[in-house]
């Protein structure tokens, strides 16, 4: 009878855990609604907490919205990274990225939406600097990458992180969405192909 009687004890999180759980839940709200048609309180009935804790940690619902694309974009880099670490000359990390992308582009499918839907909100100056920073700080681990040399001559590393930077957005986009094209059998092998044509010396593209 007693144990009826009490209230539940609801477990307090150090400011560190709450952050991050705040974090955690936003990243599905904020990718399925994106920033404008989200609501603060949203956001906060799904961490589990009140508006007034969600403006402890974060002072607007913009700030939140930049530190979990971010957040996303630190996950991204690492994985590309770790994808890359074990390849060695610059068709081996090519082949080793289209090989990753499969797996980056459904594991990582809320943190690419949010940065899609951010870099095509030109109108909205706080998304947009947020998305390029975090596009940013994803093609600075690309273009690492690919300085070690290998590069057809006259391409330089950061350039050829940018177009497959621009590649891989524009399979994030069209594959969740069933593009029939880019679902063909076949087309992600076209598409290598393409790319180290356009990447790699002669003779060493096919």
């Amino acid at each position: 009878m007693l144990a009826g009687m009490v209230k539940p004890i609801l477990r307090r999180l150090d400011a560190g855990r709450r952050r991050t759980q705040i974090l955690d839940q936003a990243l599905g709200v904020f990718a399925a609604f994106g920033c404008a048609g989200t609501s603060t309180r949203q956001l906060a009935a799904a961490a589990g907490v009140s508006e007034p804790i969600l403006y402890r940690h974060f002072r607007s619902k913009d700030a939140l919205f930049g530190a979990v694309l971010a957040r996303g974009a630190e996950r991204i880099a690492a994985a590309i990274a770790q994808a890359l670490a074990a390849a060695g000359d610059a068709r081996a990390r090519l082949l080793a990225l289209a090989d990753a992308l499969p797996d980056l582009l459904g594991r990582y499918e809320d943190e690419l939406r949010m940065l899609c839907g951010a870099a095509a909100s030109h109108a909205d100056a706080a998304q947009a600097g947020a998305a390029r920073r975090a596009l940013a700080s994803i093609g600075r681990v690309i273009t690492r990458a690919l300085a070690g040399g290998g590069l057809r001559r006259g391409v330089d590393a950061e350039t050829a992180a940018y177009f497959l930077l621009e590649l891989g957005l524009g399979s994030a986009l069209l594959r969740p969405i069933g593009v029939p094209a880019v679902l063909r059998r076949g087309f992600g092998d076209r598409i290598f192909e393409l790319m180290t044509v356009a990447l790699l010396p002669p003779g060493r593209s096919a």
